[in-house]
């Protein structure tokens, strides 16, 4: 064996000396250096392990950049459902009869502006010439009078809405009062 040898598996290069020349009595080279084999194998073994392990330590990481991507989009999607939310019940209370087609003549939900804890603002601007170019969009703020030629009570309910329609009352408002008729379609978003 040579002394780089020696010192390459750990021995100072004094011991490498005395390996060489026999002169420690006390030291068993054979065994020492044996037993330096055995700790340099499982130290080799160990490094392979780690080089296996940050394998999979980079699999895991791309994983976990996966997930926290997943996290950020779920996260996303709620803040804007928390915001269509918002913006469809302020939609409503400002009389609009259906919210998502405004949403959408719009633009979408992008087109507005949101204050930062996600409440819509700025919607009766937007809904100022809307009104004035779809008033079917919107309920009908006063009905007025009806009073129906034929006397009897005025139809409490609006015969054109999804779920009271009725189309005898229908035709009879049309007959005695068109444009009740057309502002009640209108109010439930059917075309006269």
């Amino acid at each position: 064996m040579k002394k780089e040898e020696l010192i390459e598996i750990g021995l100072t290069e004094e011991q490498a000396d005395n390996v060489l020349k026999g002169i420690n009595k006390d030291y068993a080279p054979r065994a020492d250096i044996k037993e330096l084999n055995d700790k340099l194998k499982t130290a080799n073994e160990a490094l392979e392990a780690l080089k296996q392990n940050n394998q999979d330590n980079e699999a895991l990481q791309t994983e976990v950049e996966s997930y926290k991507n997943k996290v950020k989009e779920l996260e996303t999607a709620a803040a804007n459902t928390k915001k269509e939310y918002a913006l469809k019940e302020k939609l409503q209370a400002a009389g609009v009869v259906d919210s998502e087609y405004v949403i959408y003549k719009q633009g979408g939900l992008d087109k507005f502006n949101f204050d930062k804890d996600g409440k819509p603002v700025g919607i009766d601007d937007i809904l100022k010439p809307l009104k004035e170019a779809s008033p079917h969009l919107f309920k009908i703020e006063n009905a007025g009078g009806y009073n129906p030629a034929a006397g009897g009570r005025p139809a409490v309910n609006n015969p054109f809405a999804k779920e009271t329609y009725n189309m005898t009352e229908q035709s009879r408002m049309l007959r005695d009062n068109p444009e009740q008729a057309r502002q009640m379609a209108a109010a439930a978003g059917v075309m006269i």
